[in-house]
């Protein structure tokens, strides 16, 4: 398992608002919708067309201004939204857990272009794919996983050459490859103009939650620049494995420790008090106020998180 990630600039946001509240009993939380949440209201699109845009290229070279250029050539409407370029090197399943947790809070049509491509300039595919009401491009080696696990995605092989940028370097197809589908896609060409439907795209595990011994168990998939362990474990999934619990009556056991209960704001606890709280994303995170829970305790992606209800054994409290 993972156990630190590289170095993170700490310190945690705090809300201003302060003071508790009685605890009420959870009540039945429905999932999360897959469709994405529109911007200004529900049905209405964006007046132009927003194109995000994931890598793990950084920010010290001129990889990802070129891609903005290069899509601003082919669609200058284009508004380009650059979610995150300090992905790991290589690390897929991180880039799948951004456009995941991401996604969402675009409207429908947005195009999700994502490049975190090792296996470039080998025969891995092109894919642009029709998943929840946008449009995802990116290389056939898992990292559109969010996209493709819907049901009714819609995903073609990209093999039509015509908007290419052309020669093809073989090793940068976010810029002749890639950026360019984006862009034609973002200025309504039909996602099948650029290939044929696929049934066999390349998949990558989403690890799942389990039950076990009465505690609903996940794992930490991100750390996020505070220092925040997120988890896959979601609002929904609490509320369907402890229906009708109050949230105080929760324990988090996390790194050998043992949280009791779920915070409601950062602000209703003192610095240095280790929480576990549900995040912006819907997610279980465990957080340090004014402070570095990952450093602290020692987190990285892949460790295990188990929440059940009142004491949960072998472990020791967090304060």
């Amino acid at each position: 398992m993972a156990r630190r990630r590289a170095a993170r600039t700490r310190g945690t946001p705090r809300a201003a608002t302060r003071g508790g509240r009685r605890a009420s009993p959870r009540r039945p939380v429905p999932r999360r919708s897959p469709s994405p949440r529109p911007a200004g209201g529900p049905g209405r699109p964006a007046s132009r067309p927003i194109i995000t845009f994931t890598s793990d290229f950084g920010h010290n070279d001129w990889f990802v201004g070129v891609v903005h250029g290069v899509i601003h050539a082919a669609c200058p409407e284009a508004r380009v939204v650059d979610l995150t370029h300090d992905i790991p090197p290589g690390h897929i399943a991180r880039a799948a857990f951004v456009l995941e947790a991401s996604a969402p809070d675009f409207p429908p049509g947005t195009v999700h272009l994502a490049v975190v491509d090792p296996g470039v300039g080998t025969d891995r595919r092109p894919l642009a794919v029709r998943s929840r009401g946008q449009l995802f491009v990116g290389p056939d080696n898992g990292l559109l996983e969010w996209a493709l696990c819907d049901s009714a995605a819609e995903v073609h092989a990209v093999t039509s050459t015509r908007h290419f940028r052309h020669p093809v370097s073989r090793t940068f197809h976010a810029r002749d490859v890639f950026a360019p589908v984006a862009a034609r896609l973002a200025c309504g060409e039909p996602v099948g103009s650029f290939g044929a439907r696929i049934g066999d795209p390349v998949r990558i595990p989403r690890p799942v939650p389990r039950r076990a011994d009465g505690l609903l168990v996940g794992r930490v998939m991100f750390v996020d620049h505070f220092g925040n362990a997120l988890t896959n474990l979601t609002e929904a999934d609490l509320s369907d494995a402890f229906p009708m619990v109050a949230e105080s009556a929760l324990g988090v056991r996390v790194a050998g420790r043992v949280i009791r209960g779920l915070g409601r704001v950062y602000g209703d606890s003192k610095p240095g008090t280790l929480l576990a709280i549900l995040g912006s994303s819907g997610r279980l995170e465990i957080a340090q106020v004014g402070g570095d829970a990952a450093e602290r305790l020692g987190l990285g992606e892949g460790d295990e998180v188990a929440v059940g209800v009142g004491d949960l054994p072998h472990a020791a409290r967090g304060d």
